[in-house]
């Protein structure tokens, strides 16, 4: 016992610097799940061991360096867990999502969301910082007393002398205590008969929530940047073979009875900024939220049973599947990683058969890469922030959507006609701020509403009041009669306002926040009344493409959803990019909170009875396979090109 109590002894005079900063970082862990309620006491023992399997990995080389690399080596290291810890934290207190490593590709495009995450930046922060405040810390006490500098020679130097020695013990005893970590994490995970397979695909659990409950968010950030950095999506020969098997196996398009119903009509696409479903048709302290997109719902044709399935891109990914009728990427954005492959895009299509095609945006051309994507979607002109002058700032953008409309109008006006224009509006982005004169909303100051709650009705009520005046200036120009108008929300406001309002549209309460509204108006003709049946953006394609009777092109995964029957709304998990849910017009599936198929539900629609899960896997499989394929073919550039 005595040999054992003076071995303890050598080890943590040797080794006590890197157990402090390990043990640091076990609870700097341990307090991001429990300030963000992610499962903080369910997983805690696997949480500890993961954890701490990391810190001695980060940590432990420490004693394999020299005294003059011993300080910058901890600094350095500790400003990973600190970036890593404060971003996801303030992240996941905005979207309640994690951002994942590929989302470094696209840090540029974080810059809207700054204002809102100054307003999330709080004292919980500071711990975050500890490591690298106790490196700093350490780093200036050694500098600054002779003393410690004296006493840290002489010890460096036994721990010099010890590595020198002992190289491989070290480097072994560090490599046992990292495995055992890990090892603990997988044998508890198979314990629970748990499929050892599946605990980290790409380097992550099915459920983020799962795995950062179990290993801790450092570990899920940087496993997945091993997969990226390994290229673990790469396409392989396999992979092709499975697109054309897909492709054969597709039966032919059926013609709808209103092909080419809008033959030669401008199209005229507008994607509001976080418009969700939850606010149409509402009221708030007796007013109407969206009061002209009421009206317009009424007018033509109204989905509201419509979804946003959109990946880490949001807004980009609504454009990219609005636009390609592909699926959005779990893990990556098409528009930044993919810029360059080749599209058979709506406007190209559109381009080839006559029209001309323009995007009108309020922003720069090289938020979420559009400059270099665009060319390749068939666009022949887009028009940016510098088109348009601001003549007051209104919200983080600066040009307000009135003002957007008001000069878009000319622009449409002097397009070679027939055109296709798609508009992006801006006002109701995050952090929804609106000038005080532009506040048309009574809100009691006693609201039980979050400030971003309020923000977000007043911005969607200015924005209703922005699209209602430009559809009279449509009419007014000459343009309304001759066109085909798409409104429709871009994804969800991530402020929880459908519980606000108590609205519970979907099936499936974690749907509620992807529901957006599509609004189709098309004058002096027969597409008017309410939709009930599923669908999402990738049917828009097929959509104007059958009204317009032109025959889309293969790569098209959407069905059209005025007059098909056979429309699908599928969403997937953005961790595994497996399909989370499936709903049809007389299906309805989800996916366990495991993600697997067996674990989830199965219902008939519309009453919403339960049915057995043999009856959901026909369609399971099938969306399964059509996701696989739309992944592969914008990976692989399988796409031909128009």
């Amino acid at each position: 016992m005595l040999k054992i109590a003076r071995a303890l002894r050598h080890v943590l005079k040797v080794c006590w610097l890197p157990l402090v900063f390990a043990i640091i970082f076990v609870v700097q862990n341990f307090l991001f799940n429990y300030w963000l309620k992610i499962e903080p006491g369910e997983f805690a023992g696997r949480r500890v061991a993961a954890t701490a399997a990391l810190g001695v990995l980060l940590y432990g080389p420490v004693l394999l360096v020299g005294k003059r690399l011993k300080y910058p080596y901890l600094v350095g290291v500790s400003l990973v867990p600190t970036a890593i810890l404060s971003v996801e934290y303030l992240y996941y207190s905005y979207s309640g999502g994690f951002l994942q490593a590929s989302a470094l590709l696209y840090a540029g495009e974080g810059v809207a969301i700054i204002p809102t995450a100054k307003t999330l930046v709080n004292w919980r922060l500071a711990f975050f910082a500890a490591g690298l405040l106790a490196a700093i810390g350490s780093w200036i006490a050694a500098a600054c007393s002779a003393r410690f500098a004296a006493n840290a020679l002489h010890s460096d130097g036994w721990i010099a002398a010890a590595v020198n020695r002992r190289k491989f013990a070290v480097a072994g005893a560090v490599a046992s205590l990292v495995l055992s970590g890990y090892g603990y994490l997988f044998l508890v995970e198979r314990n629970d008969q748990e499929n050892i397979a599946n605990v980290f695909r790409h380097g992550q659990l099915y459920n983020a929530g799962g795995v950062v409950g179990k290993s801790g968010i450092v570990n899920f950030f940087l496993s997945d940047a091993l997969a990226l950095a390994l290229h673990a999506d790469k396409v392989n020969a396999a992979d092709e073979n499975f697109v054309q098997n897909f492709k054969a196996q597709q039966p032919p398009v059926v013609s709808d009875t209103d092909v080419g119903s809008l033959k030669w009509r401008n199209v005229i696409m507008i994607q509001v900024e976080s418009l969700e479903n939850a606010v149409i048709n509402q009221k708030y302290n007796g007013q109407e939220i969206t009061p002209n997109l009421n009206k317009l719902a009424k007018t033509g044709m109204y989905f509201s049973n419509y979804y946003s399935p959109v990946g880490p891109g949001t807004t980009a990914d609504a454009e990219f599947m609005t636009l390609n009728s592909l699926f959005s990427l779990p893990n990556t954005v098409a528009f930044v990683q993919y810029a360059y492959d080749n599209y058979t895009a709506l406007p190209a299509l559109l381009k080839k058969n006559g029209y001309s095609t323009y995007s009108l945006h309020g922003d720069v051309p090289s938020f979420w890469n559009r400059a270099n994507i665009y060319p390749q979607l068939g666009y022949e002109k887009w028009f940016s922030r510098a088109d348009y002058t601001i003549p007051r700032d209104i919200g983080v953008y600066d040009l307000g959507d009135k003002d957007f409309f008001e000069q878009s109008l000319p622009k449409l006006e002097a397009m070679p006609k027939p055109f296709m224009a798609t508009l992006i509006t801006l006002t109701s982005h995050t952090p929804f701020e609106l000038p005080a004169d532009l506040q048309t909303l009574t809100i009691p100051d006693d609201s039980d509403l979050t400030w971003q709650q309020k923000g977000y009705l007043q911005t969607v009520h200015y924005t209703d009041q922005a699209i209602g005046e430009f559809i009279d200036q449509l009419k007014t120009a000459g343009l309304y009669d001759n066109s085909v108008v798409f409104i429709y929300g871009d994804h969800g406001s991530f402020t929880g306002i459908a519980d606000a309002l108590g609205v519970k549209n979907s099936v499936f309460p974690d749907l509620q926040t992807s529901q957006v509204p599509m609004i189709i108006l098309a004058p002096h003709s027969k597409i008017k009344g309410k939709k009930t049946i599923p669908a999402s953006h990738l049917d828009v394609y097929p959509t104007v493409a059958d009204l317009l009777g032109i025959k889309p092109p293969q790569e098209v995964f959407g069905h059209d959803m005025v007059d098909g029957t056979d429309v699908v709304a599928v969403s997937r998990n953005l961790v595994s990019g497996t399909v989370n849910s499936v709903l049809t017009a007389k299906l309805a599936f989800h996916a366990g909170a495991d993600g697997e198929f067996d674990d989830g539900t199965c219902l008939a629609m519309p009453g919403e009875k339960p049915l057995d899960m043999n009856a959901c896997q026909s369609i399971y499989d099938a969306e399964t396979n059509a996701v696989k394929a739309s992944d592969i073919m914008v990976k692989g550039n399988l796409i031909s090109p128009p």
